[in-house]
């Protein structure tokens, strides 16, 4: 009776036990908090200066609830405002509706920090009636930026110790204002430069080619011409060649008569008809131009003086219808004994310079002579190349 009466005890204990909720599903029944707060950041550490978002998201009853210790950022100029030791740089609100008269509302945090080391943020709370929900703490590291070890020491100020010294570089002796010393040399050069220029080759500052007046080129080529000797050795037609074809290019240059390209008849009649060249000099010139043509189409040998008549000829057409010279002591006149000296001064360069090339040029020639062979034939020159007395050959009148 006794063991009857027990089990049946038990079978009604457990019955009550079933009827009565298992506290889990109390606890599920009311999981649906009212209110529930959730903080999210983008990054868990960030460079010193840097900036990071800080996401907060509220889930409540619609109309209901207000959110304590959140930054009041109106945006007003110069307004800084400090969260949990870093600035605020913006706040964005939005919100969404939900079912069953819930919404949610999403903040969106702009922080930037300037304090190496780590940061913690206070929880965000809303107020609901008479309770208050909290979010969890939130942490952020900032880290220092890089930079050498001795100013890094430097930014840890010690009262008890004396200045820090960092080891000067050489660019620490360096102004400020050091581009302006290459800056100088470079103009300096440049003034140099122009003032060279300048007295070189004038107001344009450019080369210019040396222009020889005609006058000056025909009688520097009369007297070549006469050192050579050429009608004395026999070659009287070069002769005559070369003296024609002085008096041409001294037409042609001095009077615009394209005497190159004329024949002789044409040449007197261009100077007949060219009222700067005296009327005298036209019977001298049909002479000389006369003697000529019979010694290079017929080949005639003229006497020793009919050559130096007509090396006078042309000598004296030359000198005498050259431009005349300024005044010595007038400014054209200074002017012009400026240029001679200038002119007979690059002259002598010039003429230093092929002198050394020539040398330079024999003194190669030499070594590479054999010793077994015989003296060296002389190069020939533009007077082996004329007609030699006798023999056939024309030249242009």
């Amino acid at each position: 009776m006794k063991v009857t009466t027990y089990i049946k005890t038990s079978i009604a204990a457990a019955a009550v036990a079933l009827s009565v909720p298992a506290p889990a599903q109390q606890t599920n029944a009311a999981a649906e908090a009212p209110v529930r707060i959730t903080v999210k950041i983008d990054s868990a550490a960030v460079s010193m200066a840097g900036r990071t978002n800080m996401h907060v998201e509220v889930l409540k009853p619609a109309g209901a609830g207000k959110m304590l210790n959140l930054p009041e950022y109106t945006g007003e100029k110069g307004q800084v405002l400090e969260f949990g030791g870093a600035e605020v740089r913006d706040i964005t609100v939005d919100s969404t509706a939900l079912p069953n008269g819930r919404m949610q509302v999403n903040y969106n945090i702009q922080l930037q920090t300037f304090t190496p080391g780590n940061l913690a943020f206070p929880p965000f709370a809303v107020a609901l009636g008479t309770d208050t929900f909290y979010s969890e703490a939130t942490t952020l590291k900032v880290l220092e930026p890089p930079m050498p070890k001795e100013m890094r020491d430097s930014l840890l100020i010690n009262p008890n110790e004396g200045v820090v010294s960092i080891k000067a570089r050489w660019y620490d002796f360096v102004p400020d204002y050091w581009y302006w010393f290459p800056i100088g040399i470079a103009v300096l050069a440049l003034i140099a430069l122009i003032i060279i220029l300048y007295r070189k080759n004038g107001p344009t500052l450019l080369p210019r080619k040396r222009v020889i007046p005609p006058h000056v080129l025909a009688l520097k080529r009369l007297d070549e011409l006469q050192k050579r000797h050429l009608a004395e050795s026999g070659y009287v037609k070069a002769y005559y060649t070369e003296l024609t074809d002085i008096l041409r290019s001294y037409l042609a240059g001095n009077f615009g008569i394209n005497a190159l390209e004329m024949s002789s008849t044409e040449i007197l009649q261009a100077i007949d008809a060219d009222k700067n060249i005296p009327k005298e000099w036209r019977e001298r010139i049909a002479q000389m131009l006369a003697t000529a043509d019979y010694v290079k189409f017929a080949k005639m040998q003229p006497l020793p003086q009919e050559n130096k008549a007509s090396y006078d000829t042309v000598r004296g057409f030359v000198e005498e219808t050259k431009p005349k010279e300024p005044d010595p002591d007038s400014p054209e006149g200074k002017a012009l004994a400026r240029k001679r000296r200038k002119e007979q001064r690059y002259d002598a360069r010039v003429e230093r310079a092929m002198q050394k090339k020539a040398d330079k040029e024999a003194a190669d020639n030499s070594k590479k002579a054999k010793p077994d062979k015989g003296p060296a034939t002389p190069a020939k020159t533009a007077t082996d190349n004329e007609a030699k007395p006798g023999t056939s050959g024309d030249t242009k009148a």
